[in-house]
């Protein structure tokens, strides 16, 4: 599940609304489980578009929590991987960790959506949503704030791999 060196998920709805499938539920352990690719534009505040590209594998332990490696790209920077952890805390509730992170990331789900929300060092906050989508895509939107104003945002279609 979104990613750069400001990018990963957030919680709580961004300002945008993704279209959803909405005969769908989505679960952010089975969709990650295995191999997933990302590919999406990373805008920054003064500061040209980027390409975004995420390679993900993810491993399900014995006691339900998934293990989730990216390997990100980001325009014209040398690759950086960053790792996530992921596991239910109750229904549609799920919590971890992740490399980039400053304490627990949090997410909910409900129905084909996520909210995903954490918070990164120098003050700055993550929001992101996941949006299942009819053809098995998964949308992203994620932005980045700092003293509430957005300073970076992602939109990114990931699709699993066979």
């Amino acid at each position: 599940m979104v990613l750069l060196a400001l990018v990963p998920l957030s919680g709580c709805a961004t300002a945008v609304l993704l279209p959803a499938d909405s005969g769908s539920e989505f679960s952010p352990i089975d969709f990650f489980e295995n191999s997933s690719r990302g590919v999406g534009t990373f805008h920054r505040v003064f500061a040209a578009p980027a390409r975004l590209e995420v390679a993900s594998t993810g491993t399900r332990r014995p006691n339900g929590e998934l293990v989730l490696t990216q390997r990100i790209r980001q325009g014209g920077d040398a690759p950086r991987t960053r790792t996530w952890t992921i596991r239910p805390v109750g229904p549609n509730r799920y919590t971890g960790t992740l490399t980039e992170a400053v304490g627990p990331v949090h997410i909910t789900t409900d129905g084909p959506r996520a909210s995903v929300h954490y918070a990164m060092k120098d003050g700055l906050t993550v929001r992101q949503q996941l949006a299942l989508q009819s053809d098995g895509t998964l949308l992203n939107h994620l932005e980045v704030r700092k003293w509430g104003l957005r300073v970076a945002r992602v939109n990114e279609r990931i699709r699993k791999l066979p």
